[in-house]
């Protein structure tokens, strides 16, 4: 079950425990393939949908909704899975925590990415640079001093 995607978590720390490969494992079997569903999504996405009907859309949408409540209690069962209960302390390892914050911080984003394409379905806005809407963003480039979206 171990594999690279999860050997930087480990580095200058303690190897994953048995049991918290047991429950990135269970993790990961909840949410098999939900990320891969919020890949780029697009607002236009929903408007060809729309040639559907507009059964197909709202399915599509509630679909969606249905993946980002599975991913958010698959992290919540994380949560509880990978702390680590001992006499001495309750915590998370360091690589636990770095997997846990890897995983919030791909959650939170594709949250993200889904809400605002959403939005701008339903309001029928324009994201082009000389639309009325402003595109999806979740970086700041100080150096280039613009607001990026995901590279």
């Amino acid at each position: 079950m171990h594999d690279d995607t999860l050997s930087h978590h480990e580095l200058d720390t303690d190897p994953f425990t048995g049991a918290e490969l047991g429950a990135i494992l269970n993790y990961r079997t909840a949410i098999e393939g939900i990320s891969d569903s919020f890949t780029e999504i697009d607002p236009q996405d929903f408007v060809t949908l729309g040639a559907f009907g507009p059964n197909a859309v709202r399915d599509h949408l509630g679909d969606l909704a249905n993946c980002l409540n599975t991913w958010f209690l698959a992290l919540d069962t994380a949560l509880s899975e990978l702390l680590t209960c001992t006499a001495k302390a309750t915590r998370y390892s360091t690589a636990a925590a770095r997997f846990l914050k890897a995983e919030t911080a791909s959650y939170h984003q594709a949250r993200q990415e889904f809400e605002h394409a959403v939005t701008v379905f339903l309001l029928g806005r324009d994201t082009s640079p000389m639309g009325d809407y402003p595109r999806f963003t979740s970086t700041l480039n100080l150096g280039q001093q613009t607001l990026e979206g995901p590279s």
